[in-house]
């Protein structure tokens, strides 16, 4: 029987078995933070069985979901949306079709695929239930969360659905409504470029974002040549640590893989990072960021302090922020002074977002470290 949106039920959900994937992902302290969507690292399933893992994702599938509606207020009217919160409440669901709907894209449910497209806002959104990589924006392909499908009813998580979109969510905590409001969105759309070599022996394969239809074909090209320039680079450097580690002898290939995430794309920017993962062996590989802002006005890459308005004390400010938010944070290895010269940082929501490698703060197991930065502080 489908859950009443209405109450709050608690049903078993069916999940891909492990040993179905090529590839699983780890538990929650070995995800590498990925905006609002956990980005895990991808492991070969024979790895992950040899950890004892499968038998634990096996145990988590036959745990229950609880189901119940959200009161969201989209384009100044209450809504009911029936959801869904995970079994540890990490992860809150929305039923797809239902808020589709009501934010006015097209969606669509390919039954013989159990396979949901929607569109609209120059994203298309394909999300394959019981898949190793069950989501595709805009033709790339993502791991993340897996997607819900009850009694014909199929549930994303529902930060990952408004960022990809590009709408924010705001909480009331004292009555429970979630604002929903939709970001600008630049007059461009975006699609994906592959670079792909892989074998039966290494995986080898580059994702990257490449924008059209901007009214400016000359600042198009730009951008487009930056983000394949660093592509490039990107590739050499993976084939070289590939080729010095040698070929593997292990049940795991070496490999490398590269990913981009898309955090802004309105008020003239585009800002976005390219996510690697290269495994030359051991415990686990190494996950690497490559930011991108662009101002679509010139094609030019900004700096944090442009983005920060050209405010001359943008460090002190980010700074003053980090430290008092560090000192929140777990898995700190080292103290934190200062930003560099170089700081990286994405866009998001008009916000700066800075962030931090693995091991220069914190342990590999914290990811990126990601602190946002309101516009207004740099006002």
């Amino acid at each position: 029987m489908k859950p009443n949106p209405n109450q709050t039920a608690a049903v078993s959900v069916p999940r891909l078995a492990p040993s179905a994937r090529r590839f699983i992902t780890l538990p929650l302290a070995a995800v590498l933070l990925a905006g609002t969507t956990l980005l895990p690292v991808a492991v070969p399933a024979a790895q992950a069985e040899a950890s004892g893992y499968a038998a634990e994702a096996q145990q988590q599938a036959e745990q229950t979901t609880l189901f119940k509606s959200f009161i969201m207020e989209i384009n100044g009217q209450q809504e009911s949306v029936p959801g869904a919160v995970s079994p540890d409440g990490g992860t809150t669901y929305v039923a797809i079709r239902t808020l589709s709907e009501k934010l006015g894209l097209e969606v669509a449910w390919d039954p013989q695929n159990e396979a949901s497209t929607v569109s609209g806002r120059n994203v298309t959104l394909v999300t394959k239930v019981s898949n190793p990589e069950p989501y595709t924006i805009n033709g790339q392909k993502l791991y993340g969360a897996e997607p819900l499908l009850v009694d014909g009813t199929t549930y994303l998580p529902a930060l990952f659905f408004l960022d990809t979109f590009g709408y924010t969510a705001v909480t009331d905590e004292a009555t429970g409504v979630t604002a929903i409001t939709a970001l600008p969105v630049n007059a461009l759309t975006i699609t994906t470029g592959i670079l792909d070599e892989t074998t039966d022996k290494l995986e080898f394969k580059l994702q990257y974002p490449q924008i059209a239809g901007l009214a400016d074909k000359a600042v198009q090209d730009k951008i487009n040549g930056t983000i394949q320039t660093e592509i490039t680079r990107l590739a050499e450097a993976a084939r070289k640590d590939l080729e010095q580690a040698g070929d593997s002898e292990r049940t795991i290939p070496n490999g490398y893989t590269v990913y981009y995430f898309v955090k802004q794309n309105s008020g003239g920017k585009l800002s976005l990072y390219l996510q690697s993962y290269l495994y030359t062996g051991g415990a686990h590989g190494m996950p690497g960021r490559v930011p991108l802002t662009f101002d679509l006005t010139t094609g030019d890459t900004l700096t944090l302090q442009q983005a920060a308005g050209n405010n001359p004390d943008y460090a002190a400010i980010i700074n003053m922020i980090v430290k008092e938010e560090f000192a929140t944070r777990e898995m700190v290895l080292a103290p934190f002074e200062s930003i560099s010269a170089d700081q990286p940082y994405f866009l998001q929501n008009n916000d700066i977002v800075v962030y931090f490698e693995p091991y220069e703060y914190t342990a590999y197991a914290a990811g990126f470290p990601e602190f946002a930065i309101p516009a207004s502080q740099f006002e």
